[in-house]
């Protein structure tokens, strides 16, 4: 069975969720589908796919209910012969669901990236018409079947890792040698949107203390967003402008985690499974993080990683100061949790999962693809 796939993204911005659809799409074109993102003009999202190669179709999207986009959704739907309409965000979600049942496309996912909590009030038709639903992570899927959604319908499916891309065998000394950090010297880094449920503050005070401490530990921060000013000010304010850099966006992720030591993910709330854990676990790099969300599920404490509590600054200095000072732990817990990505969290287990999720639906529903 070969599906025509839409997927629908609201935002302008561009971080996992917006990785999570280009990585997919991609996949599912190299497996024989057809796959198309639906975004607004001025999206990110629409460039990446550009430069990818991945199908975009620029659509404005004005609000919740703006007919105009659901007239020109329906256009598209038909037109592509669409079998499978996928939203993620929340006013593409309303557009794009509108749409698809006019446009009589056979099935209707939603996908949760965060955890967020749902209330599915009689109103809140967006959790009501979608035939399926995909999770990020299991906490997130159990949440949905806890507010009333069906567990034959909701599936939890993270965001697969191209394992070729990130590999261990990726070097990191070009990276190091940019922001001059020498071979020997410890080197720690937060890979993620600049938003302020990550706790960047955390992480900022777990590297004061450290150098307070005796460390010579330098750090990275990577990423773009709405925190960035206040982010700064704290490197200042902590008189860390020498220790701390900011990279802005990055694409050579992989080489950035292959510089770092250890990655660290101080987040405290709004977690599925992050996409950068499971990056790092695939290049067999230590991880410290929270046991937030779908975290757990893949940072297994002492196992795959170390988990400390959220919010504890005191905590991340020492799991950090742990890791840092003992390069055999490291390895063992990179070698896991690369061991666990192989197994379980490829981009190939991803969308062999997704294929089998649409063919379930089809059956529950009794459609046909065309």
């Amino acid at each position: 069975m070969k599906w025509s796939v839409a997927h629908t993204e609201w935002s302008d911005g561009f971080g996992g969720q917006e990785h999570r659809i280009l990585l997919e799409c991609g996949e599912m074109i190299r497996r024989g589908h057809r796959a198309v993102v639906v975004c607004r003009p001025e999206a990110e999202i629409r460039r990446k796919a550009e430069e990818a190669g991945v199908p975009v179709h620029p659509m404005p999207i004005r609000s919740s209910f703006d007919a105009a986009a659901v007239a020109g959704m329906v256009r598209l739907f038909r037109r592509e012969k669409v079998d499978v309409v996928n939203t993620h965000s929340g006013k593409d979600s309303w557009v794009a669901s509108m749409a698809a049942k006019v446009a009589g496309v056979p099935l209707l996912l939603r996908t949760r990236h965060i955890s967020v909590p749902v209330r599915r009030r009689w109103y809140n038709l967006i959790y009501r018409w979608p035939d399926g639903y995909v999770t990020t992570g299991e906490m997130i899927r159990e949440h949905l079947i806890a507010v009333g959604i069906s567990p034959d319908r909701v599936v939890s499916i993270p965001t697969g890792v191209d394992v070729g891309r990130f590999s261990p065998d990726v070097p990191g000394d070009a990276v190091r040698a940019e922001f001059g950090v020498g071979r020997g010297e410890p080197f720690v880094s937060v890979i993620g949107v600049l938003r302020s449920w990550k706790r960047h503050d955390v992480f900022l005070e777990a590297v004061r203390l450290l150098r307070a401490g005796g460390s010579p530990v330098r750090a990275l921060i990577v990423g773009e967003g709405p925190q960035r000013d206040r982010i700064a000010g704290e490197i200042a304010g902590k008189g860390l402008a020498r220790v701390v850099r900011m990279t802005g966006y990055r694409q050579d992720i992989p080489e950035i985690v292959a510089a770092s030591d250890v990655i660290v993910l101080p987040s405290d709330r709004f977690e599925g499974v992050p996409q950068v854990i499971l990056q790092s676990l695939a290049m067999g790099r230590a991880v410290v993080a929270s046991p937030i969300g779908g975290i757990p599920e893949v940072v297994h404490h002492e196992k795959t990683g170390l988990l400390c509590p959220a919010g504890d600054p005191s905590a991340f200095a020492d799991a950090i100061a742990r890791l840092l000072a003992a390069p055999d732990l490291r390895g063992r817990l990179g070698a896991t949790g690369r061991e666990l990505v192989l197994s379980r969290y490829s981009s190939t287990a991803m969308c062999e999962r997704t294929e089998a999720f649409y063919g379930r639906l089809e059956s529950l529903k009794g459609t046909r693809a065309t």
